[in-house]
């Protein structure tokens, strides 16, 4: 007759048995644990690893887009468009990045949207009815804009200003001076709520707004690259008849986006398109937008350039302007003035 192993002794083997396996699944856990933050800061070092070799690549492409640009400006005496054939500069000149799997260059034409700081009252009035609003939030968005903007704290008729923002939760002022940034438009009244909800979300209209104007550009509007919203501003204006606009520009087979679309250059064939004076209104690249994002894995850099031409937008760079002797006294006249207003465009930017 075989002896078998006291009860006591069975129910000790289990126990360890037991206490094992949550030891194997404790250090499960921990092992997997330290495998995801290891690879979180390999991937985290990586990153940062590929930035300096991806900057490498983008500023070459910037570069090199530049260059293409001005070559195309230099000889063609001015830019119109991409259609003009430097949409794709680093096809053009066989670039291959050294690090990443891919380098993107696209344009903005800052130039083809209306200067928001220098349109008035009446522009205004007309931007905001094509794009659906009724005359009175027409005349709140404007006058409150132009409150938000003024240097003083009167408030105009459909307007806000001063003290009224201080009723807010938690108060605040407006900023007295030009726009410099788009969420500054979520505390002006009332734009936070005729473009956003009451979860500061935007809405399409919103969209448009800001694909129509610019907080950069200061000058006239180049045509050749404006959309449809500005220039149903300049159709109501009376400056432009959109159906010839698009009939030229679209070629011959009515359709834009094709090979034989055609850019406006202000010579004497396209002369009917738009009026005889306009300082509104130019065919001419003024304020261009340049985007280059190196790719590489999940690795990103994206550069962005802001390009204009000695005198061509003075109002976006430093280009320096010659004045006579009359405006110069004026300025030193009102240097204090201009000097504080740019204090509170630095501190607010």
């Amino acid at each position: 007759m075989s002896a078998h192993p006291p009860v006591s002794s069975r129910g000790k083997r289990g126990s360890v048995i037991i206490l094992v396996l949550v030891f194997i699944v404790l250090l499960t856990f921990i092992v997997v644990a330290f495998l995801e933050e290891a690879s979180s800061r390999i991937k985290y070092y990586g990153l940062f690893h590929n930035r300096d070799d991806l900057r490498v690549d983008a500023y070459s492409a910037l570069e090199i887009s530049l260059a293409v640009i001005n070559q195309y400006r230099e000889v063609e005496g001015a830019l119109w468009g991409p259609a003009q054939g430097w949409g794709n500069p680093l096809a053009e000149t066989g670039f291959v990045p050294a690090h990443a799997q891919a380098v993107q260059v696209s344009f903005g034409d800052e130039s083809a949207k209306l200067p928001l700081a220098s349109l008035d009252y009446d522009t205004l009035l007309i931007l905001f009815d094509v794009l659906g609003f009724d005359l009175p939030e027409a005349e709140s968005l404007a006058d409150g804009l132009l409150d938000w903007t003024d240097e003083d704290d009167l408030r105009r008729l459909n307007g806000f200003d001063g003290d009224d923002y201080e009723d807010f939760e938690p108060p605040y002022k407006p900023s007295n001076a030009p726009i410099v940034s788009w969420d500054e438009f979520r505390l002006i009244e009332p734009w936070r709520t005729l473009f956003f909800d009451e979860n500061g979300i935007p809405n399409e209209k919103w969209a448009l707004f800001k694909s129509a104007v610019s907080l950069y550009h200061e000058g006239p509007v180049n045509i050749n690259q404006a959309s449809r919203t500005v220039l149903e501003v300049f159709y109501e204006k009376g400056l432009v008849d959109i159906r010839s606009l698009e009939y030229y520009q679209n070629g011959a087979d009515g359709i834009p986006g094709t090979e034989d679309d055609r850019l406006i250059r202000g010579d004497s064939s396209t002369s009917n398109l738009l009026p005889a004076e306009s300082s509104e209104l130019t065919t001419s690249i003024q304020l261009l937008r340049v985007k280059v994002e190196a790719i590489r894995g999940d690795a990103r850099f994206m550069v962005e350039a802001l390009v204009t031409w000695s005198g061509a937008n003075p109002g976006a760079g430093d280009t320096e302007v010659e004045r006579p002797a009359e405006e110069e006294s004026r300025e030193n006249i009102n240097s204090e003035t201009q000097t504080s207003r740019e204090e509170r465009v630095r501190a607010r930017g």
